[in-house]
């Protein structure tokens, strides 16, 4: 049966044909190109030496019957003739010799000379002689005026015969004083036919042959780049646009690969630029996509401003290469980002070490809020494993303000933002400046947003340039529901496992989401929490993680297979600082590919979350 889907894509004239009819119809439309291509042309080939050998063959046959017909013809009248004057002087003797000549040739079958009451005179063959012969074809032969020709059979085999009515001429009248009659085999000809068929068929055979080789080499090469295409359109469609198409034809098919080139580099230019722009600035973009102009400008919106800052950065800075600073900033500045975006914040800008986030809508404060104490989480974490693995440890200040700002294109007519600017946002900047490192201070408006769901500590009111008063602040301690302990790299690792004890057994996996308590993996069967696993992570970068022991927390039913959360047992310093390394790792090289698909919430709760 088609589906109705496919169905519905198909054109109106084929919906209405017969099922079997559409079925033909879609198994042709799905056919491969190069399928296509040589079927097109071995088809033709097919049709052009079939209409070759029906032409060649009936005008053959035409040609070699028109010869047995005069040969036919000629012996016919030889026989008459003889016959003629044996029949008037009733001397078989007349005939005979000329009847012994004719038995001499192969294809003779049979000849007579009949009486005019159809009676044989005289015959090739003595059982016939003196017989009246009366059958269907001997009438008509009897029956003839002028040469007659008739096929017929003798033995089996077919026979070529040619009647003569034998005439008399008396007193300038004609009568008819018998006939002659002569039959030649054909069996030669049809032999001579069936041979010129078999040579003809397998010529034909081996034309098929070579057109079924030649049509299947030019299918290739014609259909080539329409492969080479596809190929980078699927693993476009996959989100890499580092691919592109090889472009070996100079064709329309060629032409368009150049098109499907030039639109990759566009795309992946837009996305490259996109890197640069903040999901704001992008929003409005695409918003204002059918308008000619941008406008200045801006709008009231009440919005949460996170500022970070890396504390001691300046004096680092004297004491660090450039390189290892810069490495330094995108490993820190990389993992706030990541979290501000997974609890629905946009970053704004970044200013040296600064990080400025903005979080709107509703829940914005409970964003922002636990964002920073997810943000103090990871880096502590991070910290203790470079602390272990010996290298340089940076800590954040992070400030949290909430209220009503002008939210906006900013800037002049050629070169424009769009941020946000306004008191709260200052405000944001100045508790960031008081904030010591792993430390979050609020101001009232974020306090009183998050009422119940935090664990806060009134600070010392707080002088801020500008204001006449000090300003009542807190600091952020942690927020109900457990924050996850360990950042989570969204990956694709091949890897293998087997269930504790049946080592032996490796089943295959693929690594979809790593952190140091745990990952996820995607499994072809289910696994029950609590199942015990020695699990195997292909990659060079993750050397440690050969044959590690896991627990299996939880799992979910997913297309194609299970996601299974795990939580690895007591990791040890060294490969606890190798997992926290390659999660924390920041490419320098940024691949032009769309952001990766989030994966379900997280499988793993608590101290268990990968």
């Amino acid at each position: 049966m088609i589906p109705d889907v496919l169905r519905s894509r198909l054109p109106g004239s084929v919906q209405r044909l017969g099922s079997t009819a559409v079925q033909v119809y879609v198994f042709f439309s799905s056919m491969s190109f190069r399928y296509k291509i040589a079927g097109a042309l071995l088809a033709t080939l097919c049709l052009a030496i079939g209409s070759l050998g029906l032409v060649t063959f009936s005008q053959q046959k035409r040609v070699l019957q028109g010869e047995m017909s005069k040969r036919a013809e000629v012996l016919a009248l030889q026989l008459a003739g003889a016959g003629k004057t044996a029949l008037l002087t009733k001397d078989e003797l007349a005939v005979a010799a000329v009847i012994r000549e004719l038995q001499k040739m192969p294809e003779m079958a049979y000849a007579h000379v009949l009486g005019r009451d159809g009676t044989v005179f005289a015959s090739s063959s003595l059982e016939a002689k003196n017989k009246l012969l009366s059958g269907p074809s001997d009438l008509a032969a009897a029956g003839a005026k002028t040469l007659f020709f008739q096929e017929t059979f003798v033995g089996g085999d077919p026979v070529l015969e040619a009647a003569v009515p034998i005439v008399s001429r008396l007193d300038g009248r004609e009568i008819r004083v018998g006939t002659a009659r002569l039959g030649l085999s054909r069996r030669e000809l049809v032999a001579a036919v069936r041979r010129q068929k078999g040579l003809f068929m397998g010529v034909t055979a081996a034309y098929i042959l070579l057109g079924l080789g030649i049509s299947f080499a030019l299918g290739n090469v014609l259909s080539r780049q329409i492969v080479i295409l596809v190929t980078a359109m699927r693993v476009v469609s996959e989100g890499d646009l580092n691919h592109t198409a090889a472009v070996e034809s100079f064709d329309d098919v060629g032409r368009m690969a150049e098109s499907f080139n030039d639109m990759i580099l566009k795309l992946r230019e837009k996305l490259h630029m996109e890197r640069y722009l903040s999901s704001g600035t992008l929003a409005l973009i695409s918003k204002m996509r059918g308008d000619e102009r941008m406008r200045l400008g801006g709008e009231r919106r009440r919005v949460t401003v996170l500022f970070s800052d890396i504390r001691g950065f300046t004096a680092m800075t004297e004491l660090l290469d450039a390189e290892e600073i810069v490495g330094l900033l995108n490993l820190y500045l990389n993992l706030q980002a990541e979290v501000v975006t997974q609890h629905g914040g946009t970053v704004d800008k970044f200013v040296g070490d600064e990080l400025m986030a903005i979080f709107d809508g509703d829940g914005a404060e409970q964003s922002a809020a636990r964002a920073s104490v997810e943000i103090h989480g990871f880096i502590e974490s991070l910290n203790a494993a470079r602390e272990k693995a010996g290298r340089r440890l940076v800590r954040i200040g992070i400030g949290l303000n909430a209220g009503e700002v002008i939210m906006g294109n900013m800037g002049s007519e050629q070169r424009m933002d769009y941020t946000v600017i306004g008191d709260p946002v200052n405000v944001a900047a100045r508790l960031c400046g008081a904030a010591k490192p792993g430390q979050v201070i609020m101001s009232r408006a974020v306090r009183e947003a998050l009422g119940e769901e935090c664990a806060c500590q009134a600070l010392a009111p707080l002088p801020v340039k500008g204001k006449k008063e000090p300003l009542e602040v807190f600091t952020l301690l942690a927020m109900k529901n457990a924050q996850r302990r360990h950042r989570r790299k969204p990956v694709k690792l091949p890897a293998s496992f087997s269930l504790a004890g049946l080592t032996d057994e490796p089943q295959p996996a693929t690594v979809r989401d790593l952190s140091q308590s745990g990952c996820v993996l995607e499994v072809r069967q289910p696994l029950g929490a609590g199942s015990q696993l020695q699990l195997s992570v292909e990659e060079p970068a993750l050397d440690r993680l050969r044959r590690w022991p896991v627990v299996v927390r939880h799992l979910r039913k997913v297309a194609g297979g299970y996601l299974v959360g795990v939580m690895f047992a007591d990791l040890d310093d060294e490969t606890a600082g190798q997992v926290s390394e390659f999660v924390h790792k920041v490419d320098s090289v940024v691949a032009a590919r769309p952001a990766p698909a989030e994966l379900p919430a997280p499988l793993v709760e608590g101290p268990a979350e990968p």
